[in-house]
């Protein structure tokens, strides 16, 4: 028997977490056809852990374990941290097949959300800013290959950086305040969480406090559908990632 493993980050604001479990109620709906057996584990939080929620699951009969990151880029957590707890299911459960799906964040409908946030920006360019990674060389091309995507669908100027990988942002922001570019920030987050909030947001207003910021993918509903299609299709990556450090 099938079961779905939705995997979360987590949220330090209960208010998100709430969110992000409706986001999942609402994808349950749309694939209770291909199993009833569905549920979620975090990675910061000590219960209902990967490995807590994969023993309940297989305790409820599943034989196979379909692993969705809720997480946009494959990065540290997609890539070891979710491998490396599914590890000790895969040895004290041997007959049960994992499978760990990819991220969503490249997904069409997801650029589409994006493309329609960036036809309301009037600066002449926009920071696509992402979380990034040390550790792994394939998210940060896959963020430039996105910005190029939706640069050719808009006609704007779309500047990939990350907040955690090369710290790129900043050198591109300060750039452009010294050129007299207008420039708004796109924060490519799944919500604004601390990070954007306490972090992102103060780097930036530290270099120029009248930079704009719009609002992150937030809980749009074409959400729901990127990542319905991922499980149905049982998307996978089908390359062998770069390690950095």
């Amino acid at each position: 028997m099938k079961a779905i493993l939705y995997v979360v980050h987590g949220s330090q604001i209960p208010e998100k977490n709430l969110h992000l479990s409706d986001l999942i109620g609402k994808i349950t709906k749309t694939t209770q056809d291909i199993t009833a057996l569905q549920d979620i584990a975090y990675l910061e939080r000590k219960a209902d852990t990967i490995e807590v929620v994969s023993e309940r699951l297989i305790e409820q009969g599943a034989t196979e374990l379909i692993v969705m990151p809720m997480l946009l880029f494959p990065a540290l957590h997609t890539l070891v941290d979710i491998p490396a707890e599914l590890a000790f299911i895969a040895d004290k459960y041997p007959y049960v097949v994992i499978k760990i799906l990819k991220n969503f964040g490249d997904e069409a409908e997801i650029l589409d959300i994006l493309v329609d946030k960036i036809e309301m920006i009037p600066s002449e360019e926009v920071i696509l800013l992402a979380h990034g990674t040390r550790h792994f060389a394939e998210p940060a091309q896959m963020l430039v290959s996105i910005a190029e995507k939706l640069s050719k669908k808009t006609g704007k100027t779309i500047r990939a950086v990350d907040y955690l990988g090369k710290k790129t942002y900043h050198d591109v922001i300060e750039k452009n305040v010294r050129r007299g570019i207008s420039q708004t920030v796109l924060p490519f987050f799944l919500y604004e969480g601390d990070l954007v909030k306490k972090r992102v947001q103060k780097s930036i207003w530290a270099i120029d406090p009248d930079i704009p910021f719009t609002a992150p993918l937030d809980f749009d509903p074409r959400i729901i559908t990127s990542i319905t299609k991922i499980i149905r299709k049982e998307k996978q990556y089908v390359t062998n990632f770069t390690r950095l450090t």
